[in-house]
């Protein structure tokens, strides 16, 4: 039994959540595999460019792009592991609140058939 009674109600949000996380994984797990496939493209870049060119020849711009590069994955990698843990924690603060609330609905039912008369 839902809480008041409204099922429809309860099943109709909690389907919207669930859509709501599929939608995020799946544009998470998306834009992962794009990063992934631009890694791949700067590194055959790289390897062409390394077998025709030496550093000296590289422009100063190019050599400061690269090490705003460099940054750029750091950051990447340190936003990567922090919304990995916001999600771990999302999560886990999600299954206490429901666990916690079929706590209290059921503690209200059981009062609720204590107080029944008989």
């Amino acid at each position: 039994m839902g809480l008041f009674g409204r099922d429809d109600e309860q099943d109709k949000r909690l389907a919207a959540l669930e859509t709501h996380i599929r939608q995020l994984t799946e544009a998470v797990q998306q834009n992962q595999l794009d990063t992934a496939k631009v890694g791949i493209d700067v590194i055959k870049l790289q390897a062409q460019v390394n077998e025709k060119l030496s550093a000296a020849d590289f422009d100063p711009t190019i050599m400061e792009l690269n090490a705003e590069l460099a940054e750029a994955r750091q950051q990447y990698e340190q936003v990567s592991a922090a919304a990995a843990e916001s999600w771990a924690t999302v999560q886990s603060g999600a299954a206490d609140a429901l666990g916690t609330l079929r706590r209290s609905l059921e503690d209200a039912a059981n009062r609720l058939s204590e107080a029944a008369p008989k």
